[in-house]
C-alpha cells in the first residue's frame, strides 16, 4: 500500500514538472497574432514632425514609413507576441510628388524597408501603366496582389495569396482589386486586363463568382484574410459589405478605397450566416490598423484597433527609412529643374503681387481647369483660384515651375451634381466680386457672366447670369460629371453644396495633369513655345448693361413670352373695338 501511495505521489510529481517546463506543457498556451495595416496612403509616405514651427505637437499628420517601423519592430520585440504581419490594402504609390518623380518606386522602397509583407492592388497602382506596376511588384520586397486580375486568361501578376503559419495554424492572405479601376484609371493603363466582373465590369454575381474561384484555390488554411481593395461606400455596387454575403470561407478583411476610418471595424454576414469582421483606416497615412489574433484550437479576431498620428507622434523615426527618405528628395530636387515645356507668353496668376486669379479670369486659371477637363472627360471643371499659386513667366517651364503653380498635391475628383448645383457653387466662388478671394471660381466646359451693380470703390455683385455648358444654357434640374480638386469636392472653401455628393472618380494629381497639358501644347507648338489666350468664360457685366435672359433651366424662352403677351394685347384690342362698336 505504502509502494502504491510513493507511486502515485511520483506521478503527481512528474505531472507537475512536464506542465511545468516551457513547450512540454499538456495545454499549449495560445499564440497572439498582431497585423498592422495601412490603405490609401496615396504617396503621403514622408511623415509628419512631431512639433508644428511653433514648437506645438502636432494634432494630425502622416505617420510616415519612417515611424512606421519602428512601431513594427517595437511590437516584433514583445515577449507575448508571437508574430507580426504587416499588410497594406492598396493605393500607396500614387498622389504626392515624392512619389510622381520616381514613379511610385520611392514608395515601394519604404515598404520595404518598414516590412511590409504584402499588398493588394488599388485602383492607382495602375496610374502609371500596367507595365510600371509589374515592374513595382519586381522592386518589392514583398507580393503585391490581386488575384482578380487576368490577362489572356492568366494572372496579371505571379504571387496573389502569401501563407503565415502560427503554432502549426496557417493563415492565409489573399489579394483582390476593384474593377472600379476600369473607370477610375486612364482606359490605356487597364487594356487587355480583365477584372473579372463581367464585360461591363460592374456584374456583381460574376464578380462573386470570380472571387470564390480565387478562395477556391487557395491552400488549405486555418484562417482567411482577404486584402482587398473594394470600400464599403463606394458608388460602385461592388464592394466589401456587398461581396461578403455572396461568399464563403473569408474569416476576415482588410479593406481600402473607400477612405473609410472604422476605430472598431464594422460587421457583415456571408453566405453561410457567419460573421465577418472588416477593417480599414481612412487615408493619407493619418492612423494605422492595429488587428490581434488570437491562436488556439482555431484562430479569432481578438481586437481591432485604429491608431492615429497623435498617439504615436513621439515615436522616433528608423535611420535606415530617414536615410532613404531624404536619398529621394535629392533626385526630387535634381528633377525640379528639368525642362518641360515652354510658353510665348506670361502665364497670369498675380500682377505685382495681386492674385489676379482670385478675381477673374487668367489664361493660367483656364489651363489648369482644362487640364481637369481633359483628363477627366467630365462635362464640366471647376477650381478655386486660391489654389493656384504662381506666374509662369515666358520662356522655358520646368517642373519647379508647374509645382509652383499647384504645390498642394490636391486629387482630381469627378463628382456628380445638378446644374442647380454649379449655379449655387458660382454664386458662391463669385459672391465676392470685386474683392480677391481664395474660392473664386475658374472654369472649362461651361462660361458665366459676374452680373454687378456700382462703379469704382462701390461696385458690388449682384447676381451669377448666363451659365452656358458646352454653349447650350445650362438645365437646372439636370445631372452633370463635375471635375474639381479634392479639396473643393469635399466642400472645402465654402462649396457645401459639393460636400456628399456622388464620388464618379479620383484621377491622379492634378499637377500631373498639368504638366501632361503642358507637355502636349509644348510638343505642338514647337520652338516658338505656346500661347494660351483667354478665351471669354468668365465675363464681368453691369446690370444696365445686361439683356433680359431667361432663367437657366425654364422651358419657356423670352421669345414665346413676347408672342403671348402680343395675343393678349390683340385680344384685349378686339374687345377695346367690339365695345365701341355696341355703342
Amino acid at each position: 500500500m505504502k509502494m502504491l501511495r510513493k507511486l502515485t505521489v511520483a506521478l503527481l510529481v512528474v505531472a507537475m514538472l512536464v506542465m511545468l517546463l516551457p513547450g512540454m506543457s499538456v495545454f499549449a498556451a495560445d499564440k497572439k497574432v498582431v497585423i498592422f495595416h495601412t490603405n490609401d496612403v496615396h504617396g503621403r509616405g514622408v511623415g509628419t514632425p512631431e512639433l508644428d514651427k511653433n514648437g506645438n505637437p502636432n494634432e494630425s499628420g502622416q505617420i510616415g514609413y519612417a515611424r512606421y517601423k519602428t512601431i513594427i519592430d517595437a511590437e516584433k520585440a514583445k515577449a507575448e507576441v508571437d508574430e507580426v504581419i504587416v499588410l497594406d490594402a492598396g493605393d500607396a504609390v500614387h498622389g504626392m510628388l515624392f512619389s510622381l518623380v520616381s514613379r511610385g518606386k520611392s514608395i515601394i522602397d519604404l515598404m520595404s524597408l518598414a516590412g511590409v509583407d504584402a499588398m493588394a492592388v488599388g485602383n492607382h497602382e495602375f496610374d502609371y501603366g500596367r507595365d510600371r506596376l509589374l515592374e513595382l511588384n519586381g522592386f518589392a520586397d514583398f507580393p503585391i496582389m490581386a488575384g482578380n486580375l487576368k490577362k489572356d486568361g492568366s494572372n496579371l501578376l505571379p504571387t496573389n495569396h502569401k501563407v503565415f503559419e502560427v503554432d502549426g495554424k496557417k493563415i492565409v492572405v489573399f489579394g483582390i482589386a476593384t474593377p472600379e479601376t476600369k473607370v477610375k484609371a486612364h482606359p490605356d493603363y487597364t487594356s487587355g486586363v480583365s477584372f473579372g466582373a463581367g464585360g461591363s465590369e460592374t456584374d456583381l454575381a460574376a464578380f462573386a463568382a470570380t472571387v470564390q474561384g480565387v478562395i477556391d484555390g487557395l491552400p488549405a488554411a486555418d484562417f482567411v484574410i482577404m486584402l482587398g481593395h473594394l470600400g464599403i461606400d463606394s458608388s460602385s455596387s461592388i464592394r466589401t459589405t456587398t461581396l461578403l454575403p455572396l461568399l464563403t470561407g473569408v474569416d476576415f478583411v482588410i479593406d481600402g478605397h473607400s477612405h473609410s476610418r472604422l476605430p472598431d471595424g464594422g460587421m457583415v454576414k456571408d453566405k453561410d450566416g457567419k460573421e465577418v469582421k472588416y477593417a480599414q483606416t481612412g487615408s493619407y497615412f493619418e492612423n494605422i490598423g492595429k488587428v490581434t489574433l488570437t491562436v488556439g484550437d482555431s484562430v479569432s479576431v481578438d481586437e481591432i484597433q485604429l491608431i492615429p498620428f497623435k498617439d504615436v507622434r513621439g515615436v522616433a523615426e528608423d535611420p535606415a527609412v530617414v536615410a532613404k527618405v531624404a536619398e529621394y528628395e535629392t533626385q526630387i530636387d535634381t528633377e525640379m529643374s528639368v525642362k518641360i515645356g515652354k510658353t510665348s507668353e506670361l502665364l497670369l496668376q498675380n500682377i505685382e503681387g495681386l492674385a489676379i486669379v482670385r478675381i477673374r479670369e487668367t489664361n493660367l486659371g483656364d489651363m489648369v481647369a482644362d487640364a481637369l477637363l481633359k483628363s477627366t472627360g467630365a462635362d464640366v471643371a471647376m477650381t478655386n483660384g486660391g489654389g493656384i499659386r504662381e506666374n509662369i513667366p515666358a520662356g522655358d517651364i520646368t517642373y519647379a515651375q508647374a509645382l509652383a503653380v499647384l504645390p498642394f498635391g490636391n486629387l482630381i475628383t469627378v463628382i456628380k451634381v445638378t446644374g442647380q448645383d454649379i449655379v449655387d457653387a458660382l454664386e458662391w466662388g463669385a459672391g465676392k466680386y470685386p474683392a480677391p478671394n481664395g474660392g473664386f471660381p475658374q472654369v472649362a466646359g461651361m462660361s458665366y457672366v459676374i452680373v454687378t451693380e456700382g462703379e469704382g470703390e462701390e461696385e458690388a455683385f449682384v447676381r451669377i447670369a448666363d451659365v452656358l455648358v458646352d454653349g447650350k444654357p445650362i438645365d437646372l434640374k439636370k445631372e452633370y460629371t463635375l471635375a474639381s480638386n479634392d479639396f473643393m469636392a469635399a466642400g472645402g472653401d465654402g462649396y457645401t453644396m459639393f460636400e456628399g455628393k456622388e464620388i464618379i472618380l479620383k484621377h491622379g494629381m492634378m499637377l500631373e495633369a498639368f504638366i501632361e497639358l503642358i507637355e502636349d501644347l509644348s510638343g505642338k507648338a514647337g520652338a516658338k513655345g505656346f500661347s494660351y489666350p483667354e478665351d471669354g468664360r468668365i465675363m464681368v457685366m453691369s446690370v444696365e448693361d445686361m439683356e433680359p435672359t431667361v432663367p437657366t433651366g425654364e422651358p419657356v424662352t423670352y421669345v414665346a413670352a413676347g408672342v403671348v403677351m402680343l395675343l393678349v394685347a390683340g385680344l384685349f384690342f378686339q374687345m377695346s373695338r367690339r365695345k365701341r362698336e355696341e355703342h
